[in-house]
């Protein structure tokens, strides 16, 4: 039977609405001058060529099995049976949900990682290392440095033993779900042969606290933001709202001796700092325009963006209304650079924070925040993110612009808009240790104080690495930027946000497109959307489904201050059921305004850039929401569950955990032979390798087989 027979019909449904994605993905590009490689297209959709169009006679050889999702456990055994192939054997246990998944799909008996030019294959047929045939355990050939695995063991031990609460949360996706003991890597059994479980690293969470534990400024934590926002938590946090030491120099550095550095940041309301540095929104413009290169203006290129609002726009059919009011920010910008074109040194854009997302890596099978599972071999190490507000600087007018908010200890007139702007960079790291590496950079950010030269340079040098123009000359403008998105009320209500990306290739202006994972409003409450959500729950929401613009061009919250109730909803669906449930609160909470809004109990901002925290100055640090610091929210479409959200902690152990990753290499099969055998037997062939000359050992593929059992997140924010 061929694969595509014998693929589940959510499974074809997907595919097909993958395909009709790329035909159209391709129209697009081809009227634009723009034709994308095939390869990226499809690492980007986490699919194959095959996969999209698949045909009986292709059945035999197709390779694209990815790992299903989370496994149950990840065991490592030493082995001296595959000669200079591999010295361990890695097993990998499916959970009782992916066996039935696979059964149902008729799914081979092996799964993949990595692509036909550099292609690893885990087995379950009871040949090749494989113990047991049909056991849904399947086993792969790899080698690791031992002494690797010996520095990871000592990190767990160190760590676990340093600690007098051995209790560390349990995510499941975005929610808190419960806590657990970690184990650390018993590498003494590892070496006596003995088949080995390797979780992610041992890591726990630094006491949080409402006030900031680094003796500068202090926080906000959830019950504040609630508070001054007219919201009430529902129950008390699992954990103490707050934020910790580690998460404030680390994960969302907000911190008054970094955000406005004199010598690397700038301060619209007195035009003080540094006009030219390198954490301001100048900067980060005109690396991204790459006016030496591309010859585009870095001020037309800023002018050209803010120029989207003017103009009505339709986007996959999604039609995306002016707001005009930009007008009030755009001429009073020009006025002071001279009436001519802006003038970026006199940018009304101030630094609100910097965030590494390591969290958001992807990989070959998927990994966040596409579907499938997080198998290992890296696409990248995240994203590198910058928060800006927008300000009025002294003596520009208001006009029609809502909610600007007199800056305390700044300048009379000096006024924070409710206008966030977020550049969220690609991190293009791929190799498992320069994964990990750039994991521990970040992470050695906690042994020094912000502010400090020792802070602020090492700072500087992992932004700048990321920002700088022709950091990534395979991207358009040489740039890293995956999307730049905007959030804001201030041009008009109700709450948007849009998203912009850099869509041609070599050079190209900013452009406005679709936003992730948010489909278009009218699809809210309807049949379409319950399709959706029982089919196809935690992918991302397609271009095109069942034949319709599915997609949103922006997104929106409708409701009024004070009642976060905004969410997605379908009729049809049994809310009681907490499978469907779940599904439904997966959806909505990947959607832009179903994160921002009612599903954590958010303003529609989890960093606000216009409410002042009491006793901060000069505003800062900026406010961040409780679904940022430690939050319980009722399920808004039926009451409950109550979910806990505290994703600071989430991020400081998934970081603390990718920091500790061993890394693994896997000697590529030969695929030729693999299809061949495939075709002529319908099974693997026993030597997977056959044939093959012997790669030295850093030209093999590598994985971070610890990263197989990573909580994955499927949204973007």
């Amino acid at each position: 039977m061929s694969r595509w027979r014998r693929l589940s019909r959510n499974r074809r449904a997907s595919y097909l609405a993958m395909a009709v994605f790329v035909l159209a993905t391709t129209g697009w590009a081809a009227s634009s001058g723009l034709v994308p490689a095939w390869d990226e297209v499809f690492a980007n959709q986490n699919l194959q060529a095959e996969d999209v169009f698949p045909t009986a006679q292709e059945e035999p050889a197709d390779l694209a099995e990815p790992l299903p999702g989370k496994p149950e456990e990840v065991f490592i055994q030493r082995t001296s049976a595959f000669g200079d192939k591999g010295n361990v054997l890695v097993t990998v246990r499916l959970t009782a949900d992916q066996i039935a998944a696979r059964r149902e799909e008729g799914a081979p008996d092996f799964i993949t990682v990595g692509d036909l030019n550099h292609q690893v294959i885990l087995r379950d047929d009871g040949v090749g290392g494989d113990a047991v045939a049909g056991d849904a355990v399947f086993t792969g050939v790899g080698t690791v440095d031992e002494a690797d695995l010996s520095e990871r063991a000592t990190a767990d031990s160190d760590t676990f033993n340093s600690t007098s609460t051995k209790e560390s949360p349990v995510f499941d996706g975005r929610a808190v779900v419960g806590t657990e003991t970690p184990v650390p890597f018993d590498f003494a059994a590892f070496q006596a042969g003995r088949n080995v479980r390797l979780d992610p690293a041992v890591a726990f969470i630094e006491p949080e606290t409402p006030t900031s534990s680094s003796g500068t400024t202090p926080t906000t934590d959830a019950v504040s933001v609630a508070t001054s926002r007219g919201l009430t938590p529902t129950t008390e946090a699992a954990f103490v709202p707050g934020t910790n030491v580690f998460q404030e120099r680390v994960l969302i550095i907000r911190h008054v001796g970094v955000v406005t550095d004199p010598a690397r940041t700038f301060n619209p309301c007195n035009n003080g700092g540094n006009p030219h540095g390198v954490w301001t929104f100048k900067h980060i413009m005109t690396e991204m325009a790459n006016p030496a290169a591309s010859g585009i203006d870095p001020a037309l290129f800023a002018e050209s963006w803010l120029n989207h609002w003017l103009a009505n726009q339709l986007i996959n059919n999604d039609n995306v209304g002016l707001r005009n009011q930009i007008n009030t920010i755009i001429s009073q910008w020009k006025t002071e650079s001279g009436g001519v074109k802006l003038d970026l040194t006199r940018s009304p854009l101030r630094l609100l924070a910097i965030l590494p997302r390591v969290d958001q890596r992807r990989t070959t099978g998927g990994g966040s925040p596409y579907a499938g599972a997080a198998n290992g071999k890296f696409l990248d190490a995240g994203e590198l993110r910058f928060v800006f507000g927008f300000v009025l600087k002294p003596g520009w007018t208001a006009g029609s612009l809502i909610g600007p908010v007199q800056i305390p200890g700044q300048a009379a007139g000096c006024r924070a808009l409710p206008f966030s702007v977020i550049v969220e960079l690609k991190v293009p790291k791929c190799e498992c240790k320069g994964v990990r590496d750039w994991a521990r950079r970040w992470v050695d950010l906690r042994n020094h104080t912000p502010g400090t030269v020792p802070y602020n340079s090492r700072l500087q040098s992992l932004t700048q690495e990321i920002v700088r123009a022709n950091a990534n000359p395979a991207r358009p403008n040489g740039s890293n930027l995956g999307q730049l998105r905007t959030n804001e009320v201030a041009l008009a209500a109700p709450w948007e946000l849009r998203e912009f990306q850099l869509t041609q290739f070599p050079f190209t202006l900013l452009r406005e497109t679709t936003v992730a994972d948010t489909p278009q409003d009218v699809w809210n409450n309807t049949i379409l959307l319950r399709d959706w959500i029982l089919g196809f729950a935690g992918q991302p929401i397609p271009l095109f489904f069942q034949g319709n613009n599915f997609l949103g061009g922006n997104s929106i919250v409708p409701d009024p201050p004070g009642v976060p109730t905004h969410h997605w909803n379908a009729p049809g669906l049994n809310l009681a059921d907490p499978v469907q449930n779940n599904k439904r609160f997966i959806v909505s909470l990947n959607a832009c305004n179903g994160c921002h809004r009612g599903e954590t109990g958010t303003h529609f901002v989890h960093i606000d850039p216009s409410i002042n925290i009491p006793g901060s100055t000069g505003g800062l640090p900026v406010a961040i929401s409780g679904f940022m610091t430690g939050i319980s929210w009722n399920d808004p479409a039926h009451g409950s569950p109550t979910r806990e959200f505290d994703d600071l902690a989430r991020r400081e152990k998934d970081i603390k955990q990718v920091a500790k990753m061993a890394c693994f290499r896997f000697h590529p099969v030969n695929v030729a032979h693999v299809q061949a055998t495939l075709r002529s037997t319908g099974s693997l062939p026993a030597d997977l390798f056959f044939g093959l000359s012997t790669l030295p050992f850093e030209q093999r593929v590598p994985v971070g087989v610890d990263d197989f059992r990573r909580n994955r997140i499927t949204s973007v924010h």
